[in-house]
């Protein structure tokens, strides 16, 4: 297999690896309900880093509406060194649940975590590729990823099953808890049964976008993405996959942070990739920064559903456009660019550039 195809074959798993999480729900989400039922947790802490930790920042909005319980995401690293469960101590330890989106489950930073956890008697919860490994053996309930490992060194599979696993995990526990009414479990399982298919036609949608326009991304210099709630989480996402794969100069912003800095540094020649999701002030602002930014930038770009009107030089998707779900959705135009445009520059993404580091900074613990 040609290596500079291979992401772009892992991004075409993830519509079957879903259909099977979605077909399989009620067996892997009974153990994370039985464990918010058993603690009726007040504090949920996210720890990770690179994709974990944007999962995290992803998550945390869902964790707070299904769970009713405060939540952060926290980098793994600034956690091991600085961080605390609860520094006011005022929260019974079995009332905290720790969460660690993982992608092999060996990270350092997110094992540590679990061992000061369950040392201090909080559960926690991860998402393995190794449901038998070190991050594994920690945690109380473990959901594991389907398909093998990434070959590529940019991840895109396993990013959007650990989103589907704990989003799912997190909306089966605020029904059982009695957080989500009937209307609002409803509406959250009707997008996540949508997801598999809406993904399968976001990839072939943004293919086709990106065909399009292949040679204005070939010039493009530089790239902002711009986003707002749970998707601040994809934003940065989808920059580590930009700069993993094609090496261009990328920026993750939250909507409101463009207005404070970052588009000083936005040139005409630029692309601004704005996501456009679920309804609400946010998305009523992003078009007005749409509107208003193009005398700065002749390449932006509204990432939108098809449910909405279209934009000004749109990239629709397919979405549901429900909160917290959609970040599974809006990812996935990411992921296609930085695949196909990584093959267009002539960079094979298998190939570690900075593997000389691992012996040096030993970020990750054997099983």
């Amino acid at each position: 297999m040609d290596g500079k195809t291979v992401m772009m074959d892992e991004i075409l798993e993830q519509p079957g690896l879903l259909t099977s999480l979605r077909d399989t729900r009620e067996k892997w989400t009974r153990p994370f309900t039985d464990l918010c039922k058993g603690h009726r947790f007040e504090k949920v802490v996210f720890v990770g880093n690179g994709s974990p930790y944007y999962a995290g920042c992803t998550l945390r909005y869902a964790a707070e509406r299904c769970l009713h319980a405060h939540a952060e995401a926290v980098m793994a690293g600034a956690f091991s060194h600085h961080g605390s469960f609860d520094a006011s101590g005022s929260i019974d330890p079995s009332r905290i649940l720790l969460v660690c989106p993982a992608e092999t489950g060996h990270s350092r930073g997110q094992v540590d975590a679990a061992r000061r956890a369950r040392a201090l008697g909080i559960p926690a919860a991860c998402t393995t590729l190794n449901p038998s490994g070190v991050l594994a053996r920690e945690c109380d309930v473990v959901l594991a990823k389907p398909g093998a490992g990434e070959r590529s060194v940019a991840a895109t599979k396993h990013q959007t099953t650990a989103l589907y696993l704990v989003l799912t995990c997190l909306v089966e526990a605020g029904r059982a808890l009695g957080n989500l009414s009937d209307d609002q479990y409803g509406r959250y399982v009707r997008a996540l049964d949508a997801v598999p298919d809406h993904v399968s036609e976001s990839i072939g949608r943004s293919v086709a976008w990106f065909e399009e326009n292949e040679v204005r991304l070939m010039r493009t210099p530089a790239f902002f993405l711009v986003g707002y709630g749970a998707n601040v989480g994809t934003v940065m996402e989808g920059a580590l996959k930009f700069y993993e794969t094609h090496e261009r100069p990328t920026y993750a912003f939250e909507l409101e942070e463009t207005l404070h800095g970052p588009f000083r540094a936005l040139h005409k020649d630029d692309m601004v990739l704005l996501l456009s999701a679920e309804a609400g002030a946010e998305r009523d602002r992003m078009a007005l920064l749409a509107n208003a930014a193009t005398r700065y930038c002749d390449n932006l770009v509204t990432i939108q559903s098809d449910r909405q009107a279209a934009a000004c030089d749109p990239l629709i998707i397919a979405s549901s456009d429900v909160e917290d779900v959609c970040a599974i959705e809006y990812l996935i135009p990411f992921q296609v660019i930085s695949a196909l445009l990584a093959d267009r520059v002539g960079i094979d993404v298998t190939i570690p550039k900075v593997s000389e580091l691992d012996p040096v900074m030993l970020p990750a613990y054997e099983d």
